[in-house]
């Protein structure tokens, strides 16, 4: 695993060969994620399992930040924290999916949060999330996810 700054951006990235074999890991080889996440350790502990899994994932502290970089970057998946400071992750799939197409509306987008209310769930939905995960994560669940979403498939329930 490496991780490096790209104009202002971390971006972590599995070294070349270090997907991991076999199950119960989703090979993410190619597949490009957004993280925005204000939480430093959940930040931490999803971008190296993704990239252990072989994605490149470009990760953010708040949803200004990554919004910002969607002009330039389309990621196949956005993985969003639904409550931050500032622009929450409601607000911002709310925003994405008011662009056009070609700017990112389109992304399949997975909310994570610490809330088990039913409510929040239904929320994020309602917002264009396509899958909604609580916290603590199954980091397996979330690779799986991410690579069903990345590849246009339906998430298994």
């Amino acid at each position: 695993m490496y991780e490096q700054e790209e104009r202002g951006r971390k971006v972590v990235r599995a070294k070349e060969g270090q997907a991991p074999p076999g199950a119960p890991w989703t090979d993410l080889t190619g597949v490009h994620a957004f993280l925005i996440e204000d939480n430093a350790d959940t930040r931490t502990m999803v971008s190296e399992v993704l990239a252990h899994c072989g994605a490149m994932i470009t990760v953010y502290q708040s949803a200004d930040e990554a919004i910002a970089d969607v002009a330039e970057f389309v990621p196949n998946v956005f993985i969003c924290d639904l409550s931050m400071p500032g622009l929450d992750g409601l607000g911002f799939l709310r925003r994405m999916r008011s662009l056009s197409p070609e700017r990112g509306s389109q992304i399949p987008a997975i909310a994570i949060t610490a809330y088990y209310e039913d409510f929040a769930a239904a929320t994020a939905l309602e917002a264009g999330y396509n899958a909604y995960m609580t916290k603590p994560i199954k980091l397996d669940d979330l690779c799986r996810l991410v690579g069903e979403l990345a590849r246009g498939t339906s998430p298994a329930p």
